[in-house]
């Protein structure tokens, strides 16, 4: 594949364009982080890629707008170039530590 510019295209051999899923994560990435506060604590806890759509799907753990901590859902359509906001759910004292040990913080690219 030849790569087409920044913008996550490639020119397969055959000459149809196909997006490429790490610079599409790096874009999702990047746009999730400037939903966030300047040095919000924020982790990571899961990207899973769907080649079907194609998109991203990102947890994060951060505290919620009452204060709470929630596990939020985003997804990341690579062809439309757009993060959606998929919810958020709240977190118990005990889910909370779960998930920040298994967790990593959140650094966009």
């Amino acid at each position: 594949m030849v790569q087409a510019g920044s913008t996550g295209v490639q020119l397969a051999a055959d000459g149809f364009e196909t997006l490429d899923p790490q610079a599409g994560l790096a874009e999702a990435r990047r746009r999730l982080g400037r939903t966030f506060r300047p040095g919000e604590l924020v982790w990571q806890l899961g990207e899973r890629f769907d080649p079907q759509t194609p998109a991203w799907s990102l947890d994060v753990l951060r505290q919620g707008a009452n204060g709470r901590w929630v596990r939020q859902r985003y997804r990341y359509d690579m062809a439309a170039e757009v993060l959606y906001f998929l919810g958020e759910s709240p977190l118990s004292d005990a889910e909370f530590r779960d998930a920040r040990a298994s967790g990593a913080l959140f650094r966009p690219e």
